[in-house]
């Protein structure tokens, strides 16, 4: 077998925590706001916002990947080249299906009237009028794009330890410290988000180089990585 697909083969026999934790999480959450629909029963349309769970939930599973596989699959004498792109195809595979079940499960909803309860779970509101295959697209970006930054992060912890983490989230502490105060000082805060309101969608698109930088991250730490 070729070792990219005997990697895919170890990842997904943990079909738990790639297929059915999210959904399950997912689904009771979607149970627990129809019932909420029915029960108050008020007139116009409900956006729950909940369905952002799946994407922290793949955050996550990017962070824990590693710990749970990495040292098996070097104990196994697998190169650390053939996990990374194993990894990588498992996740690109698995948040494509999740992608397209977001957006298929959008589009009924908007057919169906938000289930009869005017309850909008997996239309993100300000994507209503976007087309089923943009849809898909922006879901599959964020999908990815939480998983890889989880990798990522996962990565540093993997090759420096807990120093390393201590260092990055100073980093990120002090940049947005900076950050803050420069808006603040040079009044930025209405241009920014006033720029943001209308170039919103575009986001989504620019969060690919982003992606790419996550994984030439991972790659380069996970080289070096000890076990």
């Amino acid at each position: 077998m070729n070792p990219i697909q005997s990697v895919m083969k170890m990842h997904l026999r943990d079909k738990a925590m790639w297929f059915y934790t999210p959904w399950i999480i997912i689904a009771a959450s979607f149970v627990i706001n129809l019932v909420l629909a029915f029960s108050l029963n008020e007139e116009g349309a409900f956006h729950s916002g909940s369905v952002v769970a799946i994407f922290i939930y793949t955050f996550v599973a990017g962070t824990v990947t590693l710990k749970e596989t990495f040292p098996f699959a070097l104990g196994l004498s697998v190169r650390r080249k053939d996990y990374f792109l194993g990894t990588f195809a498992t996740a690109m595979m698995v948040n494509l299906i999740s992608a397209v079940m977001l957006a298929v499960l959008s589009i009924a909803e908007q057919a169906t009237n938000g289930w009869g309860t005017q309850l909008y779970y997996f239309q993100v509101e300000f994507l209503k009028d976007v087309p089923l295959i943009g849809m898909l697209g922006i879901y599959f970006i964020l999908l990815v794009n939480m998983y890889f930054l989880g990798l990522a992060i996962s990565s540093i912890h993997r090759r420096f330890g807990r120093n390393g983490m201590f260092a990055f989230f100073t980093a990120v502490f002090l940049l947005g410290v900076v950050g803050t105060f420069l808006n603040a000082y040079f009044h930025l805060w209405g241009d920014m988000f006033g720029w943001l309101v209308h170039h919103y969608r575009e986001l989504f698109w620019w969060m690919v180089p982003a992606i790419v930088g996550y994984l030439l991250i991972a790659y380069a730490l996970l080289r070096k990585a000890t076990v």
